[in-house]
């Protein structure tokens, strides 16, 4: 009995089982081609790049910056200007360097002023009455003024004479309005000696070259703007151009 009814009990089942399948078999087979279809998915490669682009690749570090650096244009590095190379020293363009300091010790004067003792002979015999002054002022009888004075007064009678003080060159004689009949004498190195308020007509012309203590000419009175004055020769001192105290170079006797 128990053997039957196990029969008939098994025998149910199928009859179940087969009316469920024949009920839902194709919803059965959709599950399973469902199922199907995710496992091939699943192991299935999947490219993140194509997916994502903007997912990280998946070759390594090493691999990614070498596409990069292959891919990427390479930057210009700044060129150098090579630097000028320079002549060894002692040759033609470069001097050697000093191997000691220079002296910066000033180089004296190439005409020191004279000392009493080796000053020049006055240009005429007589004392001095009027100083040489440029950097004050001296009062002119004549122009009833005060005024500078840039030469010196040489007291001597009307035809006196006047020689040069050293050799040099007559440069120009002429005749000026207010100091009269002059003679201008260049002794070279910026020092010139000039005669003022001598007679017309010197014994010297433009040219002449002179030697010490030469004849330039005699005492006059044709220095109107000093004619109030005693007799005497206007005599003055030119270094560079400059108008200098005669009595550095000249010895003149002072009046008492």
């Amino acid at each position: 009995m128990k053997k039957k009814e196990f029969s008939r009990s098994r025998v149910e089942r199928r009859l179940i089982a087969r009316a469920f399948f024949k009920r839902n078999g194709a919803f059965i087979a959709i599950a399973l081609a469902l199922c199907a279809l995710g496992g091939l998915i699943a192991v299935m490669p999947f490219d993140r790049s194509e997916a994502d682009p903007g997912a990280p690749a998946e070759n390594s570090m090493d691999e990614r910056l070498k596409d990069a650096q292959s891919s990427a244009s390479p930057i210009p590095l700044p060129t150098r200007r090579p630097l000028p190379t320079l002549p060894p020293a002692g040759s033609e363009g470069l001097s050697p360097l000093p191997t000691v300091m220079p002296d910066m010790t000033p180089a004296p004067s190439k005409e020191p002023m004279p000392t009493s003792e080796a000053k020049l002979d006055s240009p005429v015999d007589g004392k001095l009455i009027k100083p040489y002054a440029m950097d004050c002022l001296i009062y002119s009888k004549t122009l009833n003024q005060w005024m500078t004075h840039s030469g010196v007064d040489i007291a001597a009678p009307i035809g006196a004479e006047v020689r040069a003080v050293a050799a040099g060159t007559v440069e120009w004689v002429t005749d000026d309005d207010l100091l009269g009949t002059c003679v201008l004498v260049d002794h070279g190195s910026g020092l010139k000696t000039l005669y003022c308020g001598l007679k017309k007509e010197p014994p010297v012309k433009d040219g002449d070259r002179l030697e010490p203590r030469a004849l330039v000419g005699y005492v006059g009175d044709t220095a109107i703007s000093e004619c109030a004055e005693e007799s005497h020769l206007h005599f003055e001192v030119i270094k560079d151009g400059l108008p200098t105290d005669p009595e550095g170079y000249v010895l003149i006797p002072k009046s008492e």
